[in-house]
């Protein structure tokens, strides 16, 4: 939930429940979770005055990056006795997991009719063996 509101920036939580793919009532307990913490904040939606625009806070994007520190450190200890080649397969196929994902997401390709064009637009280079 964080990590969309990091990418897509504010949204209502109608949007968030439409990315997370569950109920709406699994993304309001979350939120509250997330709002409690004071790592998401609730905002008038000046559209809509019965609406409210879900925003990340400072001290959500600091627990993002402490999360994006510690995985990266996880994995660079974890994966230190692996060759680069296996390292690349397993980005390889993380990376293709992730677009199966995306692509069975809302507006992505229907099970059995995948095609493979859905992926052309995930692709990062961005995953690195070591920490950046």
């Amino acid at each position: 939930m964080l990590t969309l509101l990091s990418r897509y920036g504010e949204m209502r939580i109608t949007r968030l429940a439409e990315l997370l793919a569950v109920d709406m009532s699994v993304t309001s307990r979350h939120v509250a979770h997330a709002v409690e913490n004071g790592w998401v904040e609730r905002l008038a939606d000046p559209s809509d005055r019965r609406s409210r625009i879900l925003r990340l806070t400072p001290a959500g994007e600091d627990l993002l990056d402490d999360l994006s520190r510690r995985t990266t450190e996880m994995f660079a200890h974890n994966l230190n006795d692996w060759s680069d080649e296996e390292v690349g397969q397993l980005n390889s196929l993380l990376s293709r997991l992730r677009d199966s994902f995306a692509c069975r997401g809302p507006g992505g390709c229907a099970p059995g009719r995948h095609s493979g064009d859905c992926r052309a637009g995930h692709s990062d280079d961005s995953y690195t063996r070591t920490p950046v």
